[in-house]
């Protein structure tokens, strides 16, 4: 057996309040190999296991404080402490409740004062030396690890050294032949030297070329008009390749004549004579027509018959190549030289890249002028398609009212006239939208921004929906900030992209739905929407909404028709005025939101007096008298109706249907107002006003426009012609009525 000396010592922790307990520990462990650390209560033994670790701990139960078990929980508590080996030490209460808390709390023992020496050693001895096997198993651990890692070392140093070792061989190997090649390749060297200053020269080339392609690529794209570039592109060629002639042909027909567009290096009278060039006439005629290129040059014979042209321009090398996009022939450019040569691949294949980019610019110049040119006569057509439509709604509208006036009594024909005249201020919203969208998308849309309150646009767009959400019977409620807020935007704009949003909620919410309006301020901005309990709207859609023409659902309730303009009309205004909308919805039959950001003046502006529907109607309340009226209008279902129409409002009525009895009227009769229409026979409507002002007899006579077009440039030209006011067909009985009130507030 070793002696205590030769034992590795290991600390052991004694914790007891009497110090004569405390050294008798210490005496009896002396010779076990024992480091015994004392500590007089637990706060200096959880002070001590932070600093240092311990095999085993002997700890006393009663102790002033904190108690050995209070202790050992908060050594259980610590993971660097929890598996230390706990042997309760105690002079009191033996009862199993307490022995049982002792194991409970991870103590592998329990001793009784007082302590026997022999069972002491011999259970301190065990955990002393199971400690010290551990310790033992992990140096050997930590051993066989180093001796792996100094094995491994060794091996690594032994395969980089046979690694090193083959390397070197075969770099001998190497330097062998290269000894062996050396005298062959000195000899080689000169010719390398003359190969590379050739490659040198070739890539010089290139990259002139590729500059060049890059530099036409760019003058092509960049131009509005492919065809004056061709001077330019020639002059560029020329330059690069040496050349002095170049002829550029379209072809204004597809497989039509071949007319000279550019050329550079002839004579007037030879650009007369090439001019024009039949199909298959020359060399021109010929590549068109074959769409291949064609090339005569001191290297290669010609893939075709003799060209007509190149005696006649003295050339001794020419290259004719067919501009083709979309499989379509639009010309040829040619480039020619009087000096005997012969055209290498990179020169030919320029020459080719500049065709293709030059039909490329043609074709992209082809295609953007048929879109504009379909945008116009997209534009046109909506014009006259708005002015055919509004024509035919005019006598319905007004045959509409005479109906109203002459059936009070009958409670079905009241009814069913309401019915009608709703499908026909329908009719005129869609025509409104459809001119309203082509004008915005053309940039003919200015607003005209004021200082107005919120509270007013707000009523005028609720006014505006009024009828539709009274006819599904909604609920409608709205919710404005208390403070007044000012705007400033165009408030006829604004109040449609407010009616807009509503109109489009009560569309798309069934009958007896709920419509919230909110609006409140947010930091500078002001946030207003729309909510409703409807259909909703998919996730796919809440992007898409705002395009043109995208309808929310084609499958739903269509009762209210639409053509999908009234959201694309909301953002164009919206982002005009500097704004934002968007959609949220959380899924079909879930309603939908629609949320409008309106930038807030910067500083407070004074409000601007912004005449409302109601106050308008209630300043010119006073009663119409009977009026002299003439009618100009050359269709007879228009001019009928709306002459029973002013009849039965007590007016006296002339009618005219063309521009030269119109004038005459007026001067003759002298009406007190003279309802013209502009689309007249012989004289239209704006002649018509300008021969009755420039007379002093049609001076006192108010002239009103009536026209199926309704753009601002129109109102414009017709106040400009001389007439007092223009309204757009159809014309309602108020509107019409307001119109005379203001004109004649002297009758």
């Amino acid at each position: 057996m070793p002696s205590s000396s030769a034992i590795p010592r290991v600390d052991v922790l004694a914790v007891d309040d009497t110090p004569a307990n405390l050294r008798s520990l210490e005496a009896l462990m002396e010779d076990l190999g024992a480091n015994v650390v004392a500590a007089s209560s637990g706060d200096e033994a959880l002070r001590l296991l932070l600093e240092r670790d311990f095999a085993l701990i002997l700890l006393d139960v009663q102790m002033p404080g904190m108690d050995g078990y209070e202790t050992a929980t908060l050594i259980r508590m610590r993971e660097r402490t929890r598996h230390i080996p706990i042997i309760f030490i105690t002079a009191f209460n033996r009862s199993e409740v307490n022995v049982s808390r002792g194991y409970e709390l991870g103590a592998v023992d329990y001793l009784f004062k007082p302590i026997v020496p022999e069972v002491l050693r011999t259970k301190v001895g065990v955990f002393l030396e199971l400690h010290r096997k551990k310790e033992e198993v992990r140096r050997q651990a930590e051993l066989l690890r180093q001796a792996e890692t100094r094995e491994h070392e060794r091996q690594l140093a032994e395969a980089r050294a046979h690694y090193e070792r083959s390397l070197l061989q075969q770099e001998m190997e190497r330097e062998r032949k290269v000894s062996e090649a050396l005298e062959q390749r000195a000899q080689e060297l000169a010719r390398l030297v003359q190969e590379k200053e050739q490659a040198q020269s070739a890539l010089h080339e290139s990259n002139a070329r590729l500059r060049l392609l890059a530099d036409t690529a760019s003058r092509l794209l960049k131009g509005t008009d492919g065809r004056p570039l061709l001077d330019s592109v020639h002059q560029h060629i020329s330059e690069h390749l040496g050349l002095e002639v170049c002829l550029g042909y379209l072809s204004r027909e597809g497989n039509g004549p071949l007319e000279l567009t550019a050329h550079s290096g002839i004579s007037p009278t030879m650009r007369e004579r090439l001019e024009r060039l039949e199909p298959g006439q020359g060399v021109a005629g010929k590549v068109a027509t074959e769409q291949r290129r064609w090339v005569l040059d001191a290297g290669a014979a010609a893939n075709g018959p003799a060209p007509d042209a190149a005696p006649e321009l003295g050339l001794a090398a020419l290259a004719c190549y067919p501009l083709i996009s979309q499989g379509r022939v639009l010309g040829t450019l040619a480039f020619g030289t009087r000096t005997m040569r012969t055209f290498t691949e990179d020169e030919l294949s320029l020459m080719q890249g500049v065709c293709d980019q030059v039909a490329v610019a043609m074709e992209r110049e082809r295609l953007i002028g048929a879109l504009r040119e379909a945008d116009r006569r997209k534009d046109e057509f909506l014009a006259m398609l708005a002015h055919e439509l509004r024509n035919p709604l005019a006598p319905v509208r007004s045959a509409l009212e005479v109906f109203r006036m002459r059936m009070k009594q009958d409670d079905v024909l009241q009814r069913t006239i309401a019915s009608a005249d709703r499908q026909v201020a329908h009719m005129t919203r869609l025509v409104d939208d459809l001119l309203d969208v082509s004008r915005i998308t053309r940039g003919k849309v200015e607003l005209k921004p004021v200082s107005v309150t919120l509270t007013d646009l707000v009523e005028g767009a609720v006014q505006a929906c009024e009828p539709i959400i009274s006819q599904r019977h909604h609920e409608l409620s709205v919710s404005l900030p208390s403070e007044t807020v000012m705007l400033n935007v165009d408030p006829t704009r604004m109040t449609q992209v407010v009616a807009n949003l509503l109109h489009n909620a009560a569309k798309y919410t069934p009958s007896g739905g709920r419509i919230h309006l909110n609006a409140e301020r947010q930091g500078n901005e002001l946030v207003l929407s729309v909510r409703d309990n409807g259909i909703g709207l998919r996730p796919d859609m809440l992007h898409r909404v705002f395009d043109l023409f995208v309808q929310v659902d084609p499958g739903s309730d269509r009762a209210q028709g639409g053509l999908g303009l009234g959201l694309t009309l909301v953002r164009r205004l919206v982002e005009m005025h500097g704004g934002h909308v968007s959609a949220r919805s959380e899924g079909l039959s879930k309603g939908s939101e629609f949320t409008v950001r309106l930038p807030l003046p910067a500083g407070p502006a004074p409000a601007l007096a912004i005449p409302h529907m109601v106050k308008a109607a209630a300043a010119t309340a006073h009663k119409l008298q009977p009026l002299h009226i003439l009618l100009v209008e050359d269709n007879p279902d228009i001019r009928e109706t709306l002459r029973d129409l002013l009849e039965l409002h007590g007016h006296r009525v002339e009618e005219a249907s063309d521009g030269r009895s119109a004038v005459a009227l007026v001067l003759s009769q002298r009406p007190q107002v003279a309802l013209v229409d502009i689309g007249l026979p012989e004289l239209d409507g704006y002649k018509v006003a300008e021969l009755v002002r420039a007379s002093a007899g049609g001076s006192d006579t108010r002239l009103v426009a009536l026209t199926g077009y309704g753009h601002p440039e129109d109102r414009k030209r017709a106040l400009e012609a001389g007439f007092d006011a223009h309204l757009v067909k159809p014309v309602s009985s108020d509107d019409l009525s307001q119109v005379l009130k203001k004109l004649c507030t002297a009758a």
